[in-house]
């Protein structure tokens, strides 16, 4: 039996309804790359921000571990320098504590929620270090076991971002430059085992370790001088429109530590609520006016006028640092 052709009207609906689908299924699959191209983006947004190293100047971490210690990478050398403070070492606390036990400060900071952060500022202010960020570790750090718990620590972290302040893209940078440095580059000093560093006995007969803030200059500046900063070579002021006593001898010899060239250091005429740092038109975007106003926070000023012995000055305002 002969079969009915079909009418033209059926032929042009079903085309329509095949185009139709064809049209649905090609912007369903618009919609699916949308929405799986917004989830990378939002993963590299995830990934690069709040970053605090930019991957080239020097990065100062507090490593919260046992013991508590410093670590420094100077990427222009390819170093990493640690600094460690053994517990029972008495510093002074940020915030008006007074001195604490070095291993007590976290706690302390805890009862305000902001343990880490408390230890980090201690330390910027006590040692004359800026502090860009810190790990919190919390396990045995061996001595001799450097470089490989480092590592692994930064490993521990980057799956856990509430130990750290640093981005995932800081992390990246940080296990790769680990990794890659030699052994005769990583440099551990024990405070402990220095003459910076004297004993003393406690009213209930234990042993405790005080600090000379004096003395310890010239292991931070070993151990923390940023070799940029210090090639750049150029000629510091620091000046105190604070109004706050000391101020300006802290920042001086936080500015002498990481290996700048203080010349001058003294009170400005005129109390200033923010920081200021005036350079001369050949200084403005050199490494040293940027790290320094990074480091205290400071708003670039008008140029320096000819005649200063200055290349650059820093001026502290009663909000800063």
């Amino acid at each position: 039996m002969k079969k009915k052709k079909e009418s033209r009207w059926r032929r042009e609906q079903k085309q329509r309804k095949k185009k139709l689908s064809l049209r649905a299924i090609k912007w369903a699959l618009v919609f699916i790359l949308l929405i799986f191209l917004g989830g990378i983006a939002w993963q590299m947004t995830r990934f690069f921000k709040d970053s605090v190293w930019d991957g080239r100047s020097r990065l100062n971490l507090v490593l919260y571990a046992e013991p508590i210690s410093l670590a420094s990478l100077d990427t222009s050398s390819q170093t990493i320098s640690f600094l460690v403070i053994p517990d029972g070492t008495y510093i002074e606390a940020a915030g008006g504590y007074g001195p604490c036990r070095v291993e007590k400060i976290y706690p302390l900071g805890e009862l305000e929620d902001r343990g880490i952060e408390l230890l980090a500022a201690s330390f910027e202010t006590y040692f004359g270090l800026p502090v860009d960020g810190w790990l919190r570790v919390e396990e045995e750090w061996r001595l001799d076991e450097t470089k490989r718990l480092f590592s692994g620590s930064i490993s521990l972290v980057f799956k856990d971002q509430s130990r750290t302040n640093l981005s995932y893209w800081d992390l990246t940078r940080l296990w790769l430059m680990v990794n890659r440095t030699r052994g005769h580059k990583i440099e551990t000093v024990n405070l402990g085992e220095t003459t910076v560093a004297e004993e003393f006995t406690l009213p209930d007969g234990t042993k405790a370790r005080k600090v000379d803030s004096q003395r310890i200059g010239r292991i931070m500046s070993n151990l923390f001088t940023d070799e940029r900063l210090r090639q750049e070579d150029l000629a510091i002021a620091v000046m105190n429109a604070s109004g706050e006593t000391g101020l300006a001898a802290d920042a001086a010899r936080l500015v002498t530590n990481i290996g700048g060239r203080l010349v001058e250091v003294g009170d400005w005429p005129e109390k200033l609520e923010d920081c200021q740092i005036k350079t001369t038109a050949a200084t403005k975007k050199s490494y040293t006016s940027q790290k320094l106003a990074n480091i205290f926070n400071c708003q670039f000023g008008a140029d320096l006028e000819g005649g200063e012995r200055w290349d650059l000055l820093v001026v502290l305002g009663g909000s800063d640092w």
